[in-house]
């Protein structure tokens, strides 16, 4: 049953290797008595672990020890991990959807898998926890072995495939706030025979939400006035913020430097005051988002004959998610006709009325993920190893958003003849009062938003390895693998019928949909030059190449060749080269024009101190004041994919060692040197860079001011005497899609030290996982400036500009000790210190110094199936820092940990 050998070989390798780099020893034992196995990264079966491409090896303990409850946290706090994230500590526009981003380089050039498998959506809420039995992340660019998107490196999830008996495991979580409780229960049941083996497992967990409120460093919006923090919010307000229609008025904003409010206390007319006035909208915001989460996912193969074995792979995950923002608000700035009775001046005038009494926005997903796969793997008569499989992955995304807002109904409540001539009007709607939009009113004006998302991956592959037998080198068998691969990709987006008839303020109303097909084969070899001589215990060069022909682009050819050294037992040498390339998504193709308020950093805001003549022309040619500011720092701007986008290309390159000193025993260090650069890369320009280029040209004469399409493109009210501006004063309207604008480079160092020995009559076991970011440049268009982001915060565009850290270093201290029947272990978790990559001497926090971050955890085997488990998740409750460039929470909250110490208990049953 060679199937099943080599499964048990790789499984006890792999388990071996997490708290310790896998033994040089082992490949020397020989091939006769050791199964090969397949690493990340490679399709040839050898019988080590270490390649020449850097891996991380993490076991099912390993997971268990972080004590987190999914798979995102466990990913995110990996060193390798850098820039933004979407998870549950992201609120406005998530969608529920938790990332990876392997170097900062964007959750698309990272490759997710499944035991060596793409999945439809890369949602790492989708992976199957509890049926996870390693996972391998490959650090070095994979496009010769995978395709598109190996970028950046690869995470694959490997699910157990032989497991006898029955594991249920249930874990509770609660802040020491006494919130965001979570609930997770896990059951998995496998047999094993002598002919195959069948594992099923199921997975539920229930997290529950964290308001922005229930923290003291979020509870207001924070701003910032002479050098003073004051609390903050939205223009946009419960008492409606107006200001006249007609230019010449005294009360039109740009001639009274403001707007203005009727005084919920005086019922008197005065000028609006941000820091009286502005909405405070964090208590009805998410500070962590909930969600209930439910798996099944089943293995099973069978041995047909001693040299075939059929498999199949099943997996099906359902996520109800939800992210809540504050109360809609008529940012499209209505009108209110002179002869409204309650208007306050008796001429037209735009209104901004936050719909506060409706409570707020939600936005809820019903996601599932579907998975199956058929092959069949076999060995030929000369010893050579085939499979051929065909992986089918859907999801479909249904979403309902509620308290959306019609623009015309509510122009119907505002309008007195309007409102006379519909029938279905309840009333006559008095804006500039709180609290006066009736239940009627909202059931009239408010339409749930419910698009539909769906997209579906085919993969049929094949592959055969081996070596070449008797035609053998002087140093040995030349080991290869070759193999072929079409892939087909499809994707839909259906908006709801009432956006497409324009009745939902802010929603895309353009259907999109999208396919396209590649077909590809590979060829990989390991080649043997020298073995056994003076200063060269072995010496191994591998070279790979992949040609993929998409329908709809050129033809794409990439290489890699590495080179592996052992000049002594217990040293390794290793070096990569590689070519990668990613070709545009389906989402980046065909995604749907989508509005997104994305946080900016406006050039006119106190402009009256800026030294540049062409900034201080242009803003006070918009007519705004010399102190002009704003509370917040939001632009509406529109995201949508580009057919027309051609691939990303890149160059990598790797050099790095393993060793595992004489003097020291147990003791095994890494360290990988790494570089990566991309061209023609894809994504969205900054709106940050749009408006500073735009503004500070002589005339608004800089090429990018033409992205900026103004207020009339979102259907708002525009500033007079502005073509960038809505009436309230922000830039509207930025045209930020898809492009192939961009270029990266960045390198750094990768380290690893691992020791375990006993002490004290138990096993201790320390293990250092850290990466050192040395540059991150990133340049958003050809013709202007890199960016330098290594050691900075700033605006990821890889995050949909979001405001994250880069930090230089980020490491992983593990310490482990195991005695009789206990089980302690400890995690520091550091990262380095980060300054505002827009450094302004005005802000009063343009740095954040270094983070420490302390979990730990104590399990009793209480008997041979029970296990009783305790752990706190930041042990000192770590707050996370206030930076006066921030994107949401007045922090940087996909950078650092927002919801405090966690405390966590869990049973854990085996039989």
């Amino acid at each position: 049953m060679k199937g099943s050998t080599f499964r048990k070989s790789a499984a006890a390798i792999a388990i071996a290797s997490t708290f310790s780099f896998p033994s040089l020893a082992v490949a020397q034992e020989g091939a006769d008595n050791v199964e090969r196995i397949q690493i990340t990264g490679s399709r040839i079966k050898r019988t080590d672990t270490e390649t020449a491409s850097p891996i991380s090896i993490f076991d099912a303990e390993a997971i268990e020890a972080s004590g987190f409850t999914t798979m995102e946290k466990f990913i995110h706090n990996m060193p390798a991990m850098n820039g933004g994230f979407n998870g549950s500590n992201t609120n406005n526009g998530s969608g529920g959807f938790a990332s990876a981003n392997l170097r900062g380089l964007g959750s698309d050039r990272t490759l997710i898998l499944i035991n060596g498998r793409r999945y439809a959506s890369g949602d790492l809420n989708a992976i199957p926890m509890a049926m996870i039995e390693r996972v391998e992340v490959l650090r070095d660019g994979a496009s010769t072995i995978y395709g598109s998107d190996a970028i950046a490196g690869v995470i694959n999830f490997i699910t157990k495939t032989d497991f006898e008996g029955a594991e249920f495991t249930a874990q509770y979580d609660e802040t020491s706030e006494g919130d965001g409780e979570t609930t997770k229960l896990s059951g998995v049941v496998g047999t094993t025979s002598d002919n195959g083996s069948v594992v099923l497992a199921l997975e539920y967990q229930n997290r529950n939400d964290i308001s922005q409120g229930d923290r003291a460093f979020s509870r207001y919006p924070l701003n910032e006035r002479d050098g003073q923090l004051v609390t903050g919010g939205s223009s946009t307000i419960p008492y409606g913020n107006w200001s006249a229609v007609d230019p010449d008025s005294p009360y039109n904003s740009a001639n009274a430097n403001g707007s203005f409010v009727v005084d919920p206390e005086t019922g008197e007319v005065r000028q609006y005051q941000g820091t009286r006035d502005a909405y405070n909208f964090a208590p009805a915001s998410y500070l962590s988002t909930p969600q209930d989460l439910f798996t099944i996912n089943a293995v099973a193969n069978y041995d047909l004959t001693r040299d075939l074995t059929v498999f199949l792979e099943g997996g099906y995950a359902n996520r109800q998610s939800d992210q809540k923002m504050a109360a809609e608000g008529t940012f499209w700035g209505p009108t209110v006709a002179g002869d409204h009775p309650a208007n306050p001046v008796g001429e037209d005038v735009y209104l901004y009325r936050r719909l506060a009494e409706t409570g707020g926005r939600q936005f809820t997903q019903d996601f599932s993920d579907y998975r199956m796969v058929f092959g069949f793997e076999g060995y030929l008569d000369n010893g050579w190893s085939w499979d051929a499989s065909y992986n089918y992955a859907r999801y479909v995304d249904s979403s309902i958003d509620y308290g959306r807002a019609n623009p015309e109904r509510f122009e119907t409540l505002l309008d007195p003849a309007l409102c006379e001539a519909a029938e279905a009007c309840p009333g006559l709607w008095n804006p500039f009062e709180a609290g006066t939009l009736s239940q009627e009113m909202m059931d009239y004006a408010l339409v749930p938003n419910s698009p539909v998302t769906r997209g579906t991956t085919k993969q049929l592959m094949a592959n055969l390895t081996g070596d070449t037998g008797e035609f053998m080198l002087p140093a040995g068998n030349v080991a290869w693998a070759v193999g072929v691969e079409k892939r087909w990709q499809e994707y839909e987006n259906q908006p709801d019928g009432a956006a497409l008839l324009g009745q939902i303020y802010n929603v895309g109303a353009t259907p999109t949909d999208g396919s396209y097909e590649v077909e590809e084969a590979y060829i990989e070899t390991d080649i043997p030059v020298l073995r056994d001589m003076p200063g060269v215990q072995s010496l191994d060069f591998s070279a790979a190449v992949r040609y993929s022909d998409y329908d709809f682009t050129d033809a794409q050819t990439t290489t890699k060749f590495g080179l592996e050294y052992v000049p002594k037992d217990g040293m390794l040498v290793r070096a990569t080269f590689a070519e990668g390339f990613r070709a545009p998504t389906i989402t980046d193709l065909y995604g749907p024009q989508v509005t997104s308020f994305s946080s900016y950093a406006d050039p006119c805001i106190e402009y009256g101190s800026s030294d540049n003549p062409d900034l201080v022309a242009n803003c006070q040619s918009e007519g705004l004041p010399a102190d002009f500011n704003l509370d917040n720092n939001q632009a509406a701007t529109l995201l949508s994919g580009n057919e027309n986008l051609q691939p990303e290309t890149s160059d990598s390159f790797t050099l790095g060692f393993v060793y595992q000193p004489e003097f020291l025993d147990n003791v095994n260090v890494a360290l990988d040197y790494y570089d990566i650069e991309i061209e023609n890369g894809i994504g969205a320009p900054s709106t940050s860079f749009i408006a500073n280029q735009c503004y500070n040209s002589e005339d608004f004469s800089a090429s990018v001011c033409g992205d900026i399409l103004g207020p009339e493109a979102i259907g708002t009210s525009s500033w007079s005497g502005s073509d960038y501006r809505d009436a309230q004063g922000y830039i509207s309207g930025v045209d930020a899609r898809t492009q192939n604008i961009s270029t990266f480079q960045t390198s750094g160092i990768d380290f690893d030290v691992n020791w375990n020995d006993e002490v004290a009559g138990g096993m201790l076991t320390l293990r250092l996982d850290g990466s050192y970011l040395d540059e991150y440049k990133y340049q958003v268009q050809e013709g202007v400036e890199a960016l330098e982001l290594a050691g900075k915060f700033g605006a990821d565009t890889n995050f949909a500009g979001r405001i994250a850290a880069f930090s230089e270093v980020r490491a992983n201290l593990t310490a482990g000790y195991k005695i009789d029947d206990y089980d302690l272990s400890w995690i520091t978790r550091f990262q380095s210190g980060v300054d505002d990559l827009n450094w302004d001497e005005s802000n009063l926090s343009n740095s954040v110094g270094s983070y420490v971050y302390h979990d730990m955890q104590a399990s009793y085997y209480y008997n041979q199936n029970t296990t009783l488990t305790l752990g706190i998740r930041n042990v000192f409750d770590k707050q996370p820092p206030y930076v006066s460039n921030n994107n949401d929470m007045n922090t940087l909250n996909t950078s650092y940990d927002t919801a405090g110490q966690y405390w966590y208990a869990r049973v854990g049953l085996s039989f």
